[in-house]
């Protein structure tokens, strides 16, 4: 009956065994997926924290990378990370029972584990490396195909698939390398652990029986040192695969670690004092997109007050840090010096519209609750009501990724009828009316952002690059090279002469007829010497493409080599009397 009760008893020990080890696995799980889920949420967070110049060296795809394959390394090495303190235990205690039966032939098997842990220690160092190397490939793999798949139109059109796809299976052919190499590895590493068990027994057993010719090796002294090598077998097993998860995990927290630690936006260069009546201030401001970099500074000596209420309007030749502006009062800027305060709700509309793999109109309401009189009023102000009527489902209309199935001029429409609803104090918009035409630009100006628009009463600064609606905003500010040189309303610039003349000059003598309104060509006939400018802008113009065209006519026909000449004179003659009149303004100017 002894044989039955200790029988019972081993069979009770196995099952508690079984339930124990698989409900610390589970628990252990979880743990895991809680690591995975708090790393994607902060390598998520980090991204949209970290600066200009850390967005250079951490790419889409990498960034992509961390939260899907890192994350979920650290994930996979949590259930079996116990196993690196346990494992050696099980082992050592083992070995003791095992020189207690054996003795001095436990050292042989003893000697064969020590051959065996730094081999796998090694070729683990040796696994790191490759995996390191793959990962990095991957993380230009997956760039290349973000790219591809961003510019597929392109790609299609030049039929270049052929080209790009070699291109990407190059880098996968490598990556593939680097994986075969690693599974090499690890493969040896399994075989060495998992045979380790036989190669201790064997040499254990054998060293016992010649070392002494009394030694016999009966079925009581194999019974027990098989089961005591038994033991050892989970733990052995184990091991390898957990040290392997380990390597992974170790160059996963490396890499999430490296991210983690980049530059972020200095979240108190932007003050929030409530008690300053401006809702946008920047005082004595400098700014750059790199802070390792001051000396490249965008933005110099800024000095903006921008009062409630008002329509500011940001002018200036390409590259002037129109945009950049803009950047700074939301703080994406880095600060070199001065000051910057913003009060009160802020509403962006980028230049280039941010759109959500959504519906139109979950894009439109970003989250805020749905109301009905709001939302078609927003709708119908960006004139988005006849492009519902177009698209298949309405407003319900699934949008594609980055919003491939709209135009530019609707996805713009929709950035800022999301603007338009979120019913913010204060408007950043960044040239919203490139991107639509003429006669919608007008209807949406009006409605929305002019002085009788929808945000009449709120704070906007408006970016543009055309001059049609100049004259009907409170404030103009002239950017040039990074600083501001003119500011004031649209008569008082016009009569400095300074840049804003000089630009809308150029401007006008390019608008097309009929784009400017009454208004705006009222004031451009009361202000003589302005008229001239553009008059004579508009003839060197004109006289300089009947120029181009001939030059360009010339390989055929030599006698356009005659009419050169005579036009060129005109056009020395208008400069002539440009200059001259520009004297005559300046000196009755100095009379005044």
């Amino acid at each position: 009956w002894k044989g039955f009760v200790y029988a019972g008893t081993m069979l009770v020990v196995a099952e508690l065994q079984t339930v124990f080890i698989h409900r610390t696995l589970m628990n252990m799980f979880a743990v895991g997926v809680n690591w995975r889920t708090a790393l994607m949420s902060a390598i998520y967070r980090k991204a949209l924290r970290i600066s200009s110049a850390a967005r250079k060296t951490s790419t889409v795809g990498e960034v992509v990378n961390l939260m899907a394959v890192d994350a979920q390394r650290c994930a996979d090495f949590a259930p079996f990370m116990h196993f690196l303190w346990t494992a050696p235990i099980i082992i050592i205690v083992a070995l003791y029972f095992l020189w207690q039966i054996l003795g001095v032939a436990t050292l042989a098997g003893l000697i064969v584990m020590l051959i065996i842990v730094p081999f796998n220690g090694l070729v683990a160092n040796k696994m790191k490396k490759f995996q390191t190397q793959q990962m990095k490939l991957k993380d230009e793999r997956v760039k290349i195909i973000n790219e591809i798949l961003s510019g597929i139109k392109v790609l299609k059109l030049y039929a270049w698939e052929p080209s790009f796809k070699d291109y990407v299976l190059k880098i996968r052919d490598k990556e593939l390398k680097k994986l075969r190499a690693s599974a090499l590895w690890g493969a040896s590493i399994s075989f060495f652990w998992l045979s380790s068990s036989f190669l201790v027994s064997f040499a254990t057993f054998g060293t016992f029986v010649l070392i002494d010719e009394r030694n016999v090796l009966t079925a009581e002294i194999a019974f027990v040192a098989t089961a005591l090598f038994n033991v050892m077998r989970i733990p052995i097993g184990m091991l390898p695969m957990t040290v392997q998860l380990l390597l992974q995990f170790l160059v996963a927290v490396k890499r999430i670690n490296k991210f983690m630690n980049a530059e972020e936006l200095d979240l108190e260069s932007v003050s929030h004092d409530k008690s300053r009546k401006e809702p946008l201030i920047i005082e004595d401001g400098t700014f750059s997109w790199d802070s390792q970099h001051a000396e490249g500074a965008v933005l110099r000596n800024i000095t903006l007050k921008i009062e409630p209420g008002k329509l500011v309007a940001v002018v200036g030749a390409v590259g002037s840090g129109k945009s950049s502006l803009i950047s700074a009062f939301l703080g994406e800027m880095d600060k070199i010096s001065g000051y910057v305060n913003t009060t009160g709700k802020i509403a962006y509309v980028p230049q280039q519209a941010w759109i959500q793999n959504a519906t139109v109109r979950d894009n439109i309401l970003f989250g805020v609750s749905y109301d009905s009189k709001r939302y078609h009023r927003a709708v119908q102000n960006c004139a988005l009501k006849s492009d519902f009527d177009m698209l298949p489902g309405g407003d319900s209309t699934e949008i594609g990724e980055k919003g491939i199935n709209l135009s530019g001029g609707q996805k713009q429409r929709v950035s800022l009828a999301r603007a338009v609803y979120n019913d913010a104090d204060t408007y950043l918009l960044d040239d919203p009316l490139s991107a639509v035409d003429s006669h919608v630009g007008r209807h949406i100006f009006d409605n929305v952002i002019g002085p009788r628009g929808q945000l009449h009463k709120k704070t906007r600064v408006l970016v543009t690059h055309g001059v049609t609606f100049l004259h009907q905003v409170d404030v103009i500010v002239v950017m040039k090279a990074g600083e501001i040189s003119e500011m004031g309303t649209f008569k008082e610039l016009l009569a400095k002469r300074g840049e804003f003349s000089d630009f809308l000059v150029h401007h006008i003598a390019e608008t097309e007829q009929g784009e400017l309104d009454a208004e705006m060509e009222e004031l451009i006939e009361e202000d003589k010497v302005l008229k001239q400018k553009i008059q004579r802008q508009i003839s060197r113009r004109s006289v300089t493409d009947s120029v181009k065209s001939n030059s360009s006519a010339g390989s055929r026909r030599d006698s356009v080599k005659f009419d050169v000449q005579p036009i060129t004179n005109q056009i020395d003659k208008l400069i002539q009397a440009e200059k001259a009149e520009d004297s005559k303004t300046n000196q009755q100017e100095k009379r005044y």
